[in-house]
């Protein structure tokens, strides 16, 4: 039988994402506790909020006093998770978080595997929205004979709002080698999405190893992101070899320093994203997709 929650910790909750996860919780677990943390603590979040610095864990370990389940939203997810991961086993905190990144995913099951007491510890990572909806999607290929991989293609509203978080969870990537070799955003090519043809790099998906379940089968997924205006992505794609080159601890601050031209961006986009997803055989064909 399922145990009933009856306490959550929000860490990041500050940000965009963290107040928004906060909110969604407090409105869909009915009786349940819902706690906030940031390294601010009650003076960014107010009276009751936890203060809580991912990379200290004896900070982590007072906010995470009679929590049963803590959800990291502190992103970029460009850090060392060990010191939440060791907090969570010592309180016996189940753990869920939003990140993409494949590395910060991979280091979060080292540091499990590193528990002295894991057997019965709960870690969900990659709970992100896109990889999800990817994999969901992606089931309705599993009756189809040839089916040797997986194509995803997201395009985002440039005219929505984008946090600094959110600016610095994009532009860490960037550059950086991919499981297969390619190299994250080293090209662009164009594809038709929502009856556009729109520009595209290859982007961390946010599964491990860049490959997701359909069916019984476990297949090789190719993850691509752009903007609704070609020039955004092209930017980007411009900007990678330069970014990959940084230290990933420079990503919050230049996402601070590019806020003022991603304003400027809204004002020539559109609020509307998309998502298709196909199905390829062995020679690239296209079997199927879902728009």
């Amino acid at each position: 039988m399922a145990r009933r929650i009856e306490s959550v910790l929000v860490l990041g909750a500050r940000g965009a994402l963290g107040s928004r996860v906060a909110r969604q919780l407090r409105a869909g677990l009915a009786g349940a506790r819902v706690l906030v943390a940031s390294r601010a603590g009650e003076a960014a979040l107010g009276p009751g909020a936890r203060r809580a610095d991912v990379r200290d864990e004896a900070s982590l370990a007072r906010a995470l006093d009679g929590v049963e389940l803590v959800v990291n939203a502190v992103g970029p997810y460009a850090y060392d998770p060990a010191p939440i991961v060791r907090a969570c086993l010592a309180a016996r905190a189940a753990y869920v978080d939003l990140a993409e990144e494949p590395a910060f995913t991979a280091a979060l099951y080292r540091a499990v595997a590193a528990g002295a007491d894991a057997a019965d510890a709960v870690f969900v990572p990659g709970c992100s929205t896109v990889p999800g909806l990817v994999e969901v999607v992606a089931q309705a290929f599993a009756p189809l004979a040839g089916l040797a991989c997986v194509d995803a293609w997201l395009s985002l509203g440039s005219a929505n709002p984008a946090s600094a978080g959110l600016l610095a969870g994009l532009l860490h990537p960037l550059g950086r080698p991919a499981p297969d070799g390619e190299v994250w955003f080293g090209r662009v090519v164009a594809h038709e999405v929502a009856g556009r043809r729109l520009a595209f790099g290859r982007y961390p998906s946010g599964l491990p190893r860049e490959r997701l379940r359909v069916g019984a089968r476990e297949l090789p997924l190719r993850f691509h992101a752009g903007f609704d205006r070609a020039l955004l992505t092209r930017a980007l794609r411009l900007a990678a070899p330069a970014l990959a080159r940084l230290p990933s601890s420079s990503a919050p601050a230049l996402a601070r320093a590019l806020a003022p031209a991603a304003r400027v961006a809204r004002l020539v986009g559109t609020p509307r994203g998309a998502l298709l997803v196909e199905a390829r055989d062995t020679a690239g064909r296209r079997l199927g997709g879902v728009e």
